[in-house]
């Protein structure tokens, strides 16, 4: 909307500095064409307005008029100036309009929320995978010892189960699998029938899920899953996109002391997310069928865990199975030989 010239301010007041003293004089600005006027005590300058610098208006504080020599005007009567203004035609950057439209202040807030949002799903899952391969083998041990002392002190008890029966497990697991590895066994207390992976290749195993299986094949079938979980470097993983500022601190910095501080609980509080749960389970299906033996192992006692802990309606379950999601849905994949993660 254009300003009639009946609208324009024949001046605004207004204080000027001549840049030499911190003296304001007070002043009144007006235009003249395409020239601004300032009027102050023994001050008369005439300047086109093209050789000027006006400051972005800030909230309450003055706007700035800066001449080429160092000289300014303050003007702190906002409407006033702006009436000025748009009489001659001066029109502000188009980042300061931008800053005063309520369209593309929301469409800014917008596009900032869809870039954090895919700056957490795709981003930091990407730039953690990125970084899990270069993080020290000493870190990997020192935040996997950790966890486990942390498994220990709260959650498991000294296994009851048979030297013998966990003698045959690991010998049979060694002969199957080249990847570096420690099997342990532990009682799962209140986390019953269960089975962890560490980053640094250690394997647990509780009483309660050797007991729930009918022999050791459908245990070893369930270790070839956590396998697979080392072999991605899932937790290692998980760690670092549980902290961005730890992720960068590893990657960039080359800092650890950040990623071994909240390691332990992030292994122990967060769950794996569904394509690393299918990634894994393609690897156990792999190394099954290499070995001569079905992925139905595997399916057998994802339905018997669902049991012990407890499905619920939807196909998921509390317990162990509540950090290995969608167990309906990978139970059928694995009986139907779609071992691919999506």
């Amino acid at each position: 909307m254009s300003t009639s010239r009946s609208d324009m301010p024949s001046a605004v007041a207004a204080l000027y500095f001549d840049g030499v003293s911190a003296r304001a004089h007070a002043a009144t600005i007006e235009l003249d064409g395409d020239a601004l006027h300032v009027h102050a005590e023994g001050v008369a300058r005439r300047e086109p307005l093209s050789t000027l610098r006006l400051s972005e208006p800030m909230g309450s504080a003055p706007r700035l008029i800066t001449f080429a020599d160092g000289a300014h005007v303050e003007v702190r009567d906002h409407a006033a100036l702006a009436l000025l203004l748009d009489a001659s035609g001066h029109r502000d950057r188009a980042t300061v309009r931008w800053a005063f439209d309520a369209r593309v202040v929301l469409g800014a807030v917008a596009a900032l929320i869809l870039i954090v949002w895919l700056g957490a799903r795709y981003g930091l899952p990407w730039a953690a995978g990125m970084a899990a391969p270069h993080v020290p083998q000493a870190v990997v041990a020192g935040m996997s010892q950790q966890a486990l002392e942390l498994l220990d002190d709260r959650l498991l008890a000294p296994s009851k189960l048979d030297e013998a029966r966990q003698q045959r497990l690991r010998s049979a697991l060694a002969a199957r699998s080249a990847l570096p590895h420690t099997l342990l066994f532990r009682s799962g207390g209140s986390v019953g029938a269960n089975a962890f992976a560490l980053p640094d290749g250690s394997l647990i195993v509780t009483d309660q899920l050797v007991a729930l299986a009918d022999d050791d094949e459908q245990v070893l079938a369930v270790l070839m899953h956590e396998l697979g979980h080392v072999e991605r470097m899932h937790g290692m993983r998980m760690v670092l996109q549980g902290s961005a500022v730890a992720l960068f601190m590893t990657w960039y910095a080359g800092d650890v002391s950040s990623l071994l501080a909240m390691a332990p609980t992030v292994l122990l509080q967060s769950g794996y997310s569904r394509n690393m749960e299918l990634e894994a389970d393609a690897y156990a299906a792999h190394a099954l069928r290499s070995q001569g033996r079905s992925p139905a192992l595997l399916a057998d006692m994802l339905e018997r865990l669902a049991r012990a802990h407890g499905a619920r309606e939807d196909g998921t379950a509390a317990g162990w199975l509540s950090s290995h999601p969608d167990s309906a849905q990978r139970i059928e994949r694995l009986r139907r030989g779609d071992f691919a993660a999506d």
